[in-house]
């Protein structure tokens, strides 16, 4: 008697698990032991959680790289802003008038964006590049970021190198320097043009 009601309360609860799984599939894999024996039934959304684990390693990459690349334009944008300063500075010394002078220091800040824009754009195409993919791996991960880094080192140094902008923002500075600083009045005086010579 207990044997039969046993048989028959197994079958009503296989039965109940198969509808569950039916109904609400969203269970990858059961699993269910009744008396002792395991009984597995798998269903048709093992292939959509493997999907919604893709997304979210995917989602992973993506934020990674965009965070090592926001990292890169932050440095780059301090770069900017620091060489920005140091043309500022040379307001103090300047032999020019004021117009001339803000127009020389304004003509060095434009030249260091300038040089700067490839790298900040190089950053944007990979970021874009990356958004666009529609399979991603760890492989693609450590491409992406050896590309962001490689641009890091050239535009600001690495292990005591000089950046390419470092070396952009000083010669920078020299030429605004030999503009405003350090002039000399034109030989004779007669210059109709102007009386103050930059020293070349």
């Amino acid at each position: 008697m207990i044997t039969t009601v046993l048989a028959f309360l197994s079958e009503k609860i296989v039965a109940v698990v198969i509808t569950t799984v039916v109904v609400v599939a969203a269970v990858p894999t059961l699993i269910v032991a009744i008396n002792g024996n395991t009984i597995t039934i798998t269903t048709g959304p093992v292939a959509s959680t493997s999907r919604h684990h893709d997304d979210e390693e995917r989602a992973r990459i993506v934020l990674e790289v965009h965070n090592a690349a926001n990292s890169v334009v932050v440095k780059l944008n301090n770069e900017e802003a620091s060489c920005d300063s140091q043309i500022s500075q040379l307001a103090g010394q300047s032999k020019l008038s004021a117009t001339a002078t803000a127009a020389a220091l304004k003509k060095g800040k434009d030249d260091f964006h300038a040089s700067a824009a490839p790298f900040l754009n190089e950053i944007k195409a990979d970021e874009d590049e990356l958004d666009h993919l529609t399979v991603v791996s760890t492989v693609t991960e450590q491409t992406f970021l050896i590309r962001i880094n490689e641009v890091q080192i050239i535009a600001l140094g690495e292990n005591g190198q000089v950046g390419a902008l470092i070396t952009v923002c000083q010669t920078i500075i020299v030429q605004i320097t030999q503009v405003i600083v350090i002039v000399q009045t034109a030989p004779g005086g007669g210059d109709k043009d102007s009386d103050i010579k930059t020293v070349k």
